[in-house]
Parts: structure tokens; C-alpha cells; sequence
């Protein structure tokens, strides 16, 4: 069961993933260490860059914090911006990528409490 506690943004943990040679990643908070059913991912994006093609074992709610953000969705594409949130449904193919000229900031929600995913690009 989940407790009330506070988790700093140092205490995320990266990902390891790169998305472009100008910086930007993804640090998230695994769900299961905390006794939660999802998990939170915080991404910086820079422009031009994208994790590519992927998808999950479940639904994901993406809410743009700063920027831009170009998602293709099941083959729609959705062009959204700060304050914005894109619903991914579980299994369905999605990609985006930062069309702006500044750092793209976003935070992701999956329904799980342990990353799973597959990257086809």
C-alpha cells in the first residue's frame, strides 16, 4: 500500500535514454518501488528530436508542460502544447518529436508499475 512521502526530482531515476545529441532524456518514478500501480515519467526533449516509434502494454496520458509536441497516435497525428494532454490507448503504435525551437518538457502517465514498452524504431 501506498504511503504519503515525498520524492525528489534528484531521486528519479534515468532511463538511459538519449533522445538527441543536444541533451534532453527521461528519468521517471517507478510505481512498484512505492506500492503504486503507475508510474511517472518526466521527459526533456530537444528540438527536432524524438524517442521514436513505440508502444506499451497499457494506457499512457502525456501532458505537455513546456514546448511543443507533434505525437502521431494510431496514425493521427496531434499537435499539442503546454497544458495539453494526449491519451495513448494501451498497444497503439505512438511516436513524438519536438517541431519547436525550444526544449520540449513533458510528463507521462502508464498505467503500470514497472516500464514496459517496445521501440520499433
Amino acid at each position: 500500500m501506498a504511503e504519503s512521502k515525498l520524492v525528489r526530482g534528484s531521486d528519479l531515476q534515468s532511463l538511459g535514454i538519449r533522445v538527441s545529441e543536444e541533451g534532453g532524456g527521461v528519468r521517471y518514478l517507478e510505481g512498484a518501488r512505492h506500492g503504486l500501480s503507475t508510474s511517472i515519467y518526466e521527459g526533456e526533449v530537444a528540438p527536432g528530436s524524438g524517442p521514436g516509434a513505440h508502444t506499451h502494454p497499457y494506457v499512457e496520458f502525456a501532458v505537455v508542460c513546456a514546448g511543443r509536441a507533434s505525437f502521431v497516435v494510431g496514425g493521427k497525428t496531434f499537435e499539442a502544447e503546454s497544458g495539453d494532454v494526449v491519451i495513448i490507448p494501451a498497444g497503439e503504435l505512438h511516436d513524438f518529436s519536438n517541431p519547436g525551437d525550444t526544449m520540449l518538457k513533458l510528463i507521462a502517465i502508464h498505467e503500470a508499475p514497472v516500464h514496459a514498452g517496445s521501440h520499433l524504431s
